[in-house]
């Protein structure tokens, strides 16, 4: 009886299969399942599991799920039970930007391996967002791809059609028959449902390796056509200080070729990145620069593959900003990426910048980037990497020619129990300097409510990879544990969790960099609201970057706390407060506040603050070449607006006052302040072409602390799709 019951969980729990069934024709895609193909799909009618706020429990309202294919084309079609009309919410909303509201995803695997899925996600309004997923659970929105979708309300509920191009897709297409597997997930507003067909019991939402199959597709063909998209843009800037206009036009091209079912290479020449929302002023009072997030289209595909051990490639040091403030121009590049078939992975990146000069004087010369990341997997998580990358410099007017060089192996297995064993060995080349190694091992537990990670890395004192990866400390030992928990219970929470950790980092030469540990806990409850808490305790430090010879610091700790509302309701706030004793001394004080408003399903409202100082530090004043005390004051208001005409026309506005103040007790005052702002207008005219129209103003605070007129800046773009 006992095995009875065991085999009876065990079919209970296993993901039923989703059957595909080709047809000749594909259906309109209206929104509305009326078509006459769709009476040739099998349709599963289905109870999706809650993921929140009832983990476990079955959706409110049942959905009904159709799937069809052609030679060129998957088709999705949904029923999606909803009895009550006017609760519905139209989450309109520009692509890739999540609001709350009625929502029907489909997340695909199609290798079947576990180690990648690409989403594809409608709203009611017809809005639209995609991404890649990875198996530690990372949703990356930077992947576009050009499909199609309808979306209606119907009686009992709404439907939704999809038709996704087999071009967009990568899978082995060498197969009679492909072993995708799917999942789908659902957004039920009027009850604040988080609903999946296969439940994931970690915090990502989905586990790639416990996907459905998707079965009954046979005898399809990846693409091997080219997407092109050419681009003319337009730009004038006024220098207020000049009282002077200046005048650009440019044009280039970005191009995209199928070399396999699972294989694609890209090609850009002069590109332009006009369109790309600007960084947002942030304070940094460390002694690094701050690592930025990529935007660039070009760099934003396939950028997971391109992933590599300790930081090796950075992709914004390709047309970085020169010392001048000009943005090194891109001549141009090219991508190959994808999946060789067999576990086998590949990403190879080329790209050429032009020199940067002031006047006679190369400020930055001419150079030539070069990546390669070849990858073999063995099932969900267990892989063996190699990673090579390469800046070289070429011999131009009085500047010699160089290089910066570095190669990686890296894997990972995975060990009964759901840990992993993960592992890295690099080396760097440089001219001028003497090669030099960085070594990296760990252990982790995956999927599951209790974990840890623990591990420890060496990098040499030599190891360098700034050419083309982002390095700041050299020269250290360093070793980490942590362990966490996290609860669902029953009644009142959604979650309920705890994180504590312990950190060392040493230099070689004995001097200790880093000694600390943390705790911190946080709990959701059913309605959302969510809050937090965390302690930070560090011993004594030396920093060997303040002043000509370093210092060493005391013990000090601090504590964070937060608590925010449910992040999608139309009224959503946060807060968070932070107060202890600074690093360099003196104490400090930390106050974070967000509020976002959604008034109707086409306006959304943003707005955010911080304030952060920092008294009586210790730190080195270049200015008197002696130490003293210092005080800093760092304040930044930032105001969003998106409003949504459909999903394919939108207008943006971004706003930021920021300002940053030092203050030693020796010196006098030194302060920059700036209100940025930046009016975008998106229009994509036909699917995949786009126009752009930027207005930005920047003004600058003086030395009164007064601003004056602003800068003034016009942009224009037109791309054009161009499907082959």
């Amino acid at each position: 009886m006992f095995t009875f019951f065991l085999l009876l969980a065990s079919v209970l729990s296993t993901p039923q299969p989703i059957n595909a069934v080709r047809i000749e024709n594909g259906p309109r895609i209206d929104g509305l399942l009326d078509d006459q193909a769709w009476e040739s799909a099998d349709v599963n009618h289905s109870f999706f599991m809650q993921f929140s706020p009832d983990y476990g429990q079955e959706m409110t309202e049942p959905t009904d799920i159709y799937v069809l294919y052609d030679d060129r084309k998957v088709y999705f079609g949904f029923f999606l039970a909803d009895p009550d009309h006017d609760s519905m919410v139209e989450a309109l909303t520009p692509r890739d930007d999540y609001i709350t509201g009625e929502w029907i995803a489909i997340i695909l695997d199609t290798w079947g391996d576990g180690r990648e899925a690409t989403s594809f996600e409608v709203s009611l309004a017809n809005s639209q967002m995609d991404s890649k997923l990875n198996p530690q659970g990372g949703w990356d929105y930077s992947w576009d791809a050009v499909w199609e979708s309808g979306t209606a309300k119907v009686d009992g509920g709404w439907s939704a059609e999809f038709a996704i191009p087999l071009s967009c897709l990568r899978f082995n297409s060498n197969c009679d028959e492909q072993t995708w597997a799917v999942n789908f997930q659902r957004i039920l507003s009027r009850t604040s449902e988080n609903g999946w067909y296969v439940l994931s019991e970690s915090g990502p939402m989905a586990d790639l390796e416990n996907f459905a199959p998707l079965t009954g597709i046979r005898n399809v063909e990846g693409s091997l056509g080219a997407e092109i998209r050419p681009y003319g843009a337009g730009r004038s800037y006024h220098y207020q200080l000049d009282d002077e206009w200046d005048h650009d036009y440019d044009a280039g091209v970005d191009v995209k070729v199928g070399l396999g079912s699972g294989l694609a290479a890209d090609f850009t020449l002069n590109p332009d990145f006009g369109q790309v929302e600007a960084d947002e002023a942030e304070m940094n009072l460390s002694h690094f620069e701050l690592f930025r997030q990529e935007k660039r289209p070009f760099f934003l595909e396939s950028q997971n593959i391109f992933r590599m051990p300790f930081n090796m490639f950075y992709s914004r040091r390709i047309g970085a900003v020169a010392p001048n403030g000009e943005v090194i121009p891109i001549i141009g590049g090219a991508k190959v990426s994808g999946s060789l078939g067999g576990g086998y992975r590949i990403g190879f990146l080329d790209a050429v910048t032009a020199s940067q000069s002031n006047g006679d004087e190369i400020l930055v010369p001419a150079r030539n980037y070069g990546v390669l990341r070849t990858v073999r997997e063995f099932g969900t998580y267990s892989y063996l990497g190699l990673s090579a990358v390469s800046r070289e410099t070429w011999d131009q007017d009085s500047l010699q020619s160089g290089y910066n060089r570095a190669a990686a192996l890296d894997g990972a297995f995975e060990i009964p129990g759901d840990h992993l064993v993960e592992f890295a060995v690099a080396e760097s080349w440089n001219k001028d300097t003497e090669s030099d190694g960085a070594y990296r091992l760990s252990l982790n537990r995956l999927r599951s409510m209790v974990g840890y990670a623990v591990g420890g890395e060496y990098v040499g004192d030599s190891f360098d990879v700034n050419g083309t990866g982002f390095t700041t400390v050299t020269g250290y030992w360093e070793g980490w544990a942590s362990f966490w928990h996290n609860m669902r219970p029953e009644l009142t929470f959604r979650e309920v969790g705890y994180d504590l950790g312990l950190h060392y980092l040493k230099q070689d030469g004995g001097e200790v960099m880093d000694r600390s540990a943390y705790l911190e806990g946080n709990a959701t409850l059913k309605n959302g609201i969510n809050f937090g808490a965390e302690v930070h305790y560090n011993g004594e430090v030396f920093d060997p970057y303040e002043g000509p010879e370093g210092r060493t610091y005391g013990d000090h700790s601090d504590v964070f706390l937060r608590i925010g509302s449910n992040y999608y309701d139309p009224v959503y706030v946060w807060g968070g407060f932070g107060v202890g004793q600074w690093e360099s001394g003196g104490d400090f004080q930390n106050y974070i506040a967000r509020v976002t408003l959604h008034p109707t399903s086409a306006l959304e409202l943003g707005l955010e603050g911080n304030l952060f100082r920092t008294e009586e530090g210790t730190n080195y004043n270049w200015d008197i070449g002696d130490w003293d005390t210092r005080d800093t004051d760092w304040r930044s208001v930032v105001f969003r607006t998106n409003y949504i005409f459909s999903p394919d026309l939108h207008l943006r506005l971004f706003s930021q006052y920021s300002r940053f103040v030092t203050d030693f007790s020796q010196s006098p005052e030194s302060r920059f302040g700036e209100i940025r702002a930046n009016m975008l207008f998106c229009w994509q005219y036909m699917p995949g072409s786009m126009v752009y129209f930027l207005v930005e103003n920047l003004f600058t605070e003086d030395g009164n602390g007064d601003f004056g007129s602003a800068d003034v800046g016009l942009y224009a773009k037109v791309t054009w799709y161009l499907p082959i």
